[in-house]
């Protein structure tokens, strides 16, 4: 997705934007988009910079780290950045307090892939969840806990008795 600053005559400017992406577009592993992205971003500009801000959401479906089902989910996280016009070759690089991406004066054209994939990366959750009560899979027989229960014996052993076990044979 290509952000063309050259679209906007008055500053600030507000974008909303709603399209169908594909999760292959993005190179997000594990997770696949369900619905429209949507990115709302205010735009303001002062003199050869402009300031980005906003919020990127899709809903995506992901697997469980508990019970492996797949689960409907939204990932979402604030965008921002800043433009910088400059002359020469277009070059990405990092602040402490925001994303800065140059571009060519003449060609005031933001690519913002990668921005929107950087976000939605640091808002997939590292253990996510079908839901806070998931029970998990049997680590015995394999079986859903969420749908079905098992037979298998859980005998917990403290490993600092299992010495002692050898004393009862």
């Amino acid at each position: 997705m290509n952000l063309d600053l050259r679209e906007f005559d008055a500053f600030p400017a507000e974008v909303s934007l709603d399209f169908e992406a594909d999760s292959a577009d993005f190179g997000i592993e594990g997770v696949s988009f369900r619905d429209l992205m949507s990115v709302r971003m205010t735009i303001q500009k002062v003199v050869e910079e402009y300031y980005c801000q906003g919020y990127v959401a899709v809903s995506v479906e992901e697997e469980c780290s508990r019970c492996l089902e797949m689960f409907d989910s939204e990932l979402s996280g604030d965008l921002t950045f800043i433009v910088k016009t400059d002359e020469g070759e277009a070059v990405m690089a990092t602040d402490t307090r925001a994303e800065i991406v140059h571009v060519r004066s003449g060609e005031p054209v933001v690519e913002m892939n990668e921005l929107i994939r950087q976000t939605l990366i640091l808002s997939i959750p590292l253990k996510p969840l079908c839901s806070p009560e998931c029970r998990g899979l049997c680590p015995s027989c394999g079986v859903n806990l969420n749908e079905e229960t098992c037979t298998c014996k859980t005998e917990e052993i403290d490993d600092r008795w299992e010495g002692l076990s050898d004393l009862m044979e």
